[in-house]
C-alpha cells in the first residue's frame, strides 16, 4: 500500500458564540473543478454536527486542532459507507482506528456526483485522542484531504488533495430558537420552495448560497409564508439562510 503523505495546510476558523450554538458556517476547503469540497462544524452545548459536501467517488478526510498529520491529533475519514474515527500517528503512516467509533452518520446523500454527508458525535467522548469542541469564542486549526482518484483505498492523495486554499468562505452563523420553527418544504423541490416562519417573525431576509458559498438569492419577506422561485437553479445542494433581528439559521436545500 502506498504511502499516505498528508502533508496538510493549516486552515484557522473563527467559531462565533450565540446562544446555544456556535458555527464555523460553510468552509471552502478546495474549489477544484468537479473535486470541490466543503465543511461546517456546529457546536451545542451536549453535541457536535459535522457537514461535509464533496466528490461522491473517493474518501473525505478532516483533522481537528492540528496543522499537519501530528502523532496523537483526532481526524475522521469518511471510507465509502461510514465515517471512521481514528488518530494520526505521523506523517506518511495510515491514521489509526480510535477504539470507539464516536460519530453517527444521519446523513448521506448524493446529487449529481456530491455526497452531503452529516455526521453527529457528543461534544466531550472522554476520549484521549478526541478532539474537544468548546461552545465559547474560539479557534479550531482544521487540516483535510481527499482520495486522489476514484477509490476508497486509504492512498496518498496526491499533493494537489489536501490543504486549504488562501481565502475560506465562513458564513459566520449564529443560530438559535430560529432554527426549532422556520421549515422549508418540498424538500427536494424542482420548481416552488415554500418557507415558514415562527409568528413571531415580522420581518426576515433570505439568503441562498451554493455549495461554495456563493450568494446566488437574496428577498426579505414580511409574512409568515413566503415562496421561492428555484426553477432556473441548477440541480445541487444549497444553503438557505434566514436572518431577523439579528438571529440566523440555516438549512440545507436540494434543487432536483
Amino acid at each position: 500500500m502506498k504511502k499516505i503523505n498528508l502533508i496538510l495546510f493549516i486552515l484557522t476558523i473563527g467559531m462565533i458564540s450565540y446562544s446555544q450554538t456556535s458555527s464555523t458556517g460553510v468552509i471552502n476547503l478546495s474549489s477544484t473543478t468537479g473535486l470541490e469540497y466543503t465543511a461546517q462544524i456546529d457546536i451545542t452545548s451536549s453535541e457536535v454536527t459535522l457537514t461535509l459536501i464533496g466528490p461522491s467517488d473517493r474518501w473525505l478526510g478532516i483533522g481537528f486542532g492540528a496543522s499537519s498529520m501530528t502523532s496523537n491529533k483526532d481526524v475522521v475519514i469518511f471510507t465509502g459507507s461510514e465515517l471512521t474515527d481514528r488518530t494520526f500517528i505521523g506523517i506518511g503512516s495510515i491514521p489509526t482506528l480510535d477504539n470507539n467509533q464516536d460519530w453517527t452518520v444521519s446523513s448521506n446523500e448524493i446529487t449529481s456526483g456530491k455526497r452531503t454527508l452529516v455526521a453527529t458525535r457528543a461534544l466531550n467522548t472522554g476520549e484521549t485522542n478526541d478532539y474537544i469542541f468548546s461552545t465559547s469564542d474560539t479557534s479550531i486549526n482544521l487540516v483535510w484531504a481527499r482520495g486522489n482518484d476514484t477509490t476508497f483505498n486509504l492512498e496518498y492523495h496526491g499533493s494537489t488533495n489536501r490543504g486549504a486554499t488562501a481565502s475560506g468562505f465562513t458564513l459566520d452563523i449564529n443560530e438559535n430558537d430560529l432554527a426549532s420553527n422556520f421549515s422549508l418544504f418540498p424538500n427536494p423541490a424542482s420548481s416552488k420552495l415554500n418557507i415558514v416562519l415562527p409568528n413571531t417573525i415580522q420581518n426576515a431576509s433570505i439568503n441562498a448560497f451554493d455549495v461554495f458559498g456563493k450568494q446566488i438569492f437574496n428577498k426579505s419577506i414580511s409574512n409568515l409564508n413566503a415562496s421561492i422561485d428555484v426553477s432556473s437553479w441548477s440541480k445541487g445542494i444549497y444553503l438557505i439562510k434566514v436572518s431577523s433581528e439579528g438571529k440566523t439559521n440555516t438549512k440545507k436545500f436540494i434543487k432536483k
